[in-house]
């Protein structure tokens, strides 16, 4: 785009021609495009000028060009294109590229898992669910219980933030489920359970293995209700506390239980109401088809647990027809919509697909019924005679078919699953259809035309008017209903019923299309005579076509030549709206993490018609564009599963210890910062003490060492007074100490104490530390106290102040002043000169010469001569690793103290192995800059098969 070039070469990562050139020609074309994106960055939320950065970039703008890469590139390695002096991102050629594809977004639900479900990206978190308060339709009926914690643990996040949401989880559950049954060669065994571990795995197929994680969660509800279905709570947490807290999910957990504002307000187990009455016949179906498959295809892993599969099935598949066919229950309606997800009003979709499931599963003949016989089966249900008129049954829905009417295929809409599980698990294969399931032969091609029909429809409305381009198709019996599938020509999307997070619905329209081609594709090949339609031109090779240029849409083929899915591809967003990824939005004082690219996850951005990204706020903060959600990696896997072929040992990766389970991103450490400011010329400090660890922390001291002579001291010439002294907790609510007085009065009455061996003879000073009792500090919890140092008198053998200046520099004492790096001690450039309030706008820096201890215990700081003496490294005690590693300016330095020949290894976060490099010795100077992958890495040292260190590196 954007060049009068006529050739392109294809070239190896670094940009250099191949063994062998390759060249190529372009064709132009008359469209043109042009794109722009502002990128707005945040520091966090707990400061007042949250923007860190802006940046404004405009892509190129003209007519586009179109190459096809030739045949004879190299494959399973990675390649650019030049085109004069410009270098495109890298790309592979490969069979298993869409597999790979497909890998990444299935750890996109290992970071949404709840509970203590080995998660590869964070720790056990929200462990005490099922201990809130027991809610229907809002109305509570009970308190935190304790003896209920933990029952109602796992299960998946909703989005970017901690709710547990019944609409999301069981549409994710349902579509696993369904697409491990109906594709199950393509479900391979690459990652353990937690999907760090990627050698050593645990023998499940990965699709099937996450599903089973949702079977588990709605078991929990099961036995929560007493095996009574109205009564399963499938829903947990506050919409308002958990959106009043932004952090890691495993620090929720360490909210108190209470009925403080830290405890109601954040998102805490207390706050996490476990919420009846949000099934209905809709939301039961999906979770019953689930369970029916898993029923089936779990049981060569786990009988028993496959067994209690079948019966909850069967009990929830009974409940929402009993609700669909207008029984009344305490807590359920017909149909459950909620705030957020509102509009799912219908029901034989899910009904048709549970149906669909529970005949795979028994083959008991009133399934075969309720899905394609029975009539009257609900009320105003209709029959009509032709190609896309089921003739009965709970296909038998909107005009007698299974169409959704102008409708993206979302976690409101399950009709293409329906449609789709209909065929591949019943209708394809002719003796099970007509022996295991019970059909006839008539009724199974009458059910094949009728699928393909509605297929076909549903296609055409979800085509709008939206582009020039079109497929046409064969025509079904509706004659309301349109036969041609439309789409842009440029970019290939479709119509989006909404226009907030486009990808997700647009990742419908794709497992739509390519749904379609599948079942197109077998009824071509197999060539069956159908009562109307014909077998033959259904175009599935085009249609599948167009469903892997709309993916690849998704993968960087876009006006922002970007990745929509994180972790794939060389470039992506980094402004993610998702708490554990982000830590953009965090609004509480304690516990910082770092950001972590949530790897699968397909960012929702918007439509393509409009190609200048201009947010109106902070990029994290445009949660309709900038917010990930277990929906869309849902439906992205579902589309990627089509098109993958199951892998190969390119991704079977064998190496040593290949782990890549996300380090935790917190620091563990306890620490202070200040910085300094004067009011009528006397001299203040704020200090803060930062509780980064899990754990609360109390009997602290701290020390403040400065110089002066002893006649300074005995005259008063520098009393310390606490002027401040706010505490905030773990959910960011502040307040003043409660030691707030009992601390004035220490620090007015304990003096300064020298510090031995410290007499500057050509000063005439000594060192002396000022103790100050800070007393607890709650974990991730801070603690600000801002200090003045004045002059005063003495007074019954004390020091009372005047409020003047003191005698003293204090700001040119060892706690406060500059330091250059030496062997045992860091660099600090001193306290700065701020305005009294700066460091409610900025992070003040770090002071690593204000010591803390804890019951006598270091846990910071470099104090002068021998006071720290009993110091473990710095911070904080540390295992010396067998390695050490650390970029620089696009190298990693190497430090290993085993002697003999050693392997530095880097790794993506996928765990695909980018390079590795052989060195003897105890350093090595690795250089980063050819690296295909930019961003969060692995770096690993490894000698004789075995792992010395281990370490995320990012690299720019």
């Amino acid at each position: 785009m954007g060049t009068k070039a006529s050739e392109f070469e294809v070239v190896d990562a670094d940009g250099k021609s191949l063994s062998t050139k390759i060249t190529g020609t372009f064709t132009a074309t008359e469209t043109a495009t042009k794109s722009d994106w502002t990128i707005i960055a945040g520091t966090n939320a707990a400061t007042n000028d949250q923007m860190r950065y802006k940046v404004e970039i405009t892509g190129p703008e003209g007519n586009i060009f179109v190459g096809k890469i030739p045949q004879n590139v190299p494959t399973e390695k990675r390649l650019r294109i030049k085109v004069g002096d410009e270098i495109s991102s890298t790309f592979i050629v490969s069979d298993d590229v869409y597999t790979m594809a497909k890998d990444a977004t299935l750890k996109f639900f290992g970071i949404q898992r709840s509970g203590d479900s080995k998660s590869w990206f964070h720790g056990p978190s929200h462990t005490k669910d099922g201990g809130g308060a027991i809610t229907t339709a809002g109305d509570t009926t009970s308190s935190f219980d304790a003896s209920r914690a933990g029952s109602l643990a796992g299960g998946w996040y909703d989005c970017g933030d901690h709710l547990k949401e019944s609409q999301t989880m069981a549409y994710a559950f349902m579509t696993l489920a369904v697409m491990h049954a109906t594709n199950p060669g393509k479900d391979v065994d690459h990652y353990d359970y937690n999907q760090g571990e990627f050698v050593k795995t645990d023998g499940v197929p990965d699709v099937l293995r996450e599903a089973k994680h949702g079977a588990d969660f709605f078991l929990k509800a099961y036995e929560f209700a007493k095996g009574v279905v109205d009564d399963m709570p499938v829903s947990v947490g506050s919409f308002g506390s958990d959106h009043g807290w932004w952090g890691r999910p495993e620090a929720q957990d360490y909210l108190p239980t209470d009925n403080s504002s830290v405890a109601t307000d954040r998102g805490g187990p207390a706050a996490r109401i476990v919420r009846l009455g949000e099934l209905g016949a809709n939301i039961s179906s999906d979770i019953a088809a689930g369970l029916a498959i898993l029923s089936k295809d779990y049981a060569k892993y786990d009988k028993k647990f496959a067994d209690s599969c079948l019966v909850v099935a069967e009990k929830m598949y009974a409940f929402a027809k009993d609700l669909a066919q207008g029984k009344t229950f305490k807590n359920n309606k017909t149909t459950f919509s909620s705030p957020a997800y509102n509009g799912n009003n219908e029901f034989t979709d899910d009904l048709a697909l549970a149906s669909v499931a529970l005949l795979y599963a028994t083959g008991k003949k009133d399934y075969a019924d309720d899905m394609i016989r029975t009539t009257e089966l609900f009320k105003g249900q209709r029959i009509i005679d032709g190609a896309g008129f089921f003739a009965g049954g709970w296909f038998a829905a909107d005009a007698s078919g299974m169409l959704k009417n102008v409708k993206n295929t979302s976690w409101a809409n399950a009709h293409s699953f329906a449609l789709y599980a209909l065929y591949k698990l019943i209708l394809a294969d002719k003796t099970k259809a007509t022996s295991e399931y019970g059909l006839t032969e008539a009724e199974r091609l009458a059910a094949i035309e009728d699928c393909l029909a509605d297929m076909i429809a549903n296609l055409s409305d979800v085509s709008g008017n939206i582009g020039s381009e079109s497929v046409v198709l064969p025509a079904g019996g509706a004659a309301f209903k349109a036969n041609t599938v439309k789409y842009n020509p440029i970019w290939y999307t479709m119509l989006t019923d909404q226009k907030w997070n486009f990808n997700r619905y647009q990742a419908g329209n794709i497992f739509e299309v390519l749904a379609y081609a599948d079942v197109a594709a077998d009824i071509e090949k197999q060539g069956a005579t159908l009562p109307a339609m014909a077998s033959t031109g259904l175009k599935a090779s085009e249609m599948r076509q167009l469903g892997i240029n709309q993916l690849n849409y998704m993968l960087g083929v876009n006006p922002w030549d970007v990745s929509f899915v994180y972790g794939v591809g060389d470039k992506n967003d980094a402004h993610p709206f998702h708490r554990a990824a982000n830590a953009e939005g965090k609004n509480w004082p304690g516990l910082a993490y770092r950001y972590n690219a949530p790897v699968g996850a397909l960012v929702g951005w918007q439509d393509p018609a409009t190609t200048s990204m201009n947010p109106d706020r902070l990029s994290w903060e445009n949660f309709y564009i900038s917010e990930v959600t277990l929906n869309a990696a849902t439906l992205l896997t579902s589309a990627l599963t089509l098109v993958s072929n199951g892998g190969s040992d390119y991704y079977e990766k064998k190496c040593d210890n290949c782990d890549t389970t996300e380090a935790s991103p917190f620091s563990n450490e306890v620490y202070t910062t200040a910085y300094h400011y004067t009011i009528n010329k006397m001299d203040f400090f704020n200090v803060q003490f930062v509780n980064e660890t899990l754990e609360d922390l109390d009997s602290v001291v701290a020390y403040i060492y400065f110089d002066a002579s002893e006649e300074d001291i005995d005259a008063c010439g520098a009393i310390f007074d606490n002027d401040i002294c706010q505490a905030y907790d773990i959910g960011g609510f502040n307040k003043v100490c409660d030691n707030d007085r009992e601390l004035r009065n220490l620090l007015r009455s304990t003096p300064p104490v020298k510090v031995e061996d410290t007499y500057n003879k050509d000063k005439n000073t000594y060192t002396w530390a000022q103790a100050i009792s800070v007393g607890t500090i709650g974990l991730g919890g801070r603690l600000r106290l801002d200090i003045g140092i004045s002059s005063g008198t003495k007074a019954n053998g004390k020091c009372e102040t005047f409020r003047t200046p003191s005698k003293v520099k204090v700001t040119d004492g060892w706690s406060f002043t500059a330091h250059s790096e030496s062997k045992d001690t860091p660099a600090y450039d001193g306290a700065p000169d701020w305005d009294k309030d700066q460091g409610d706008i900025q992070q003040p820096p770090r002071d690593p010469y204000i010591v803390i201890r804890s019951k006598g215990k270091l846990l910071w700081g470099y104090g002068p001569g021998e006071t720290t003496s009993d110091r473990i490294g710095f911070v904080k005690s540390i295992t010396i690793a067998k390695a050490r590693m650390q970029v620089a300016k696009n190298k990693l330095y190497v430090l290993a103290s085993a002697q003999g020949t050693k392997t530095v290894k880097i790794f993506d976060m996928l765990g695909n192995q980018l390079m590795a490099q052989d060195f003897y010795g105890t350093r090595a100077e690795v250089n980063l800059t050819k690296l295909p992958h930019r961003g969060a890495l692995i770096a690993r040292v490894t000698q004789n098969g075995k792992t010395l260190a281990t370490q995320s590196i990012k690299v720019k």
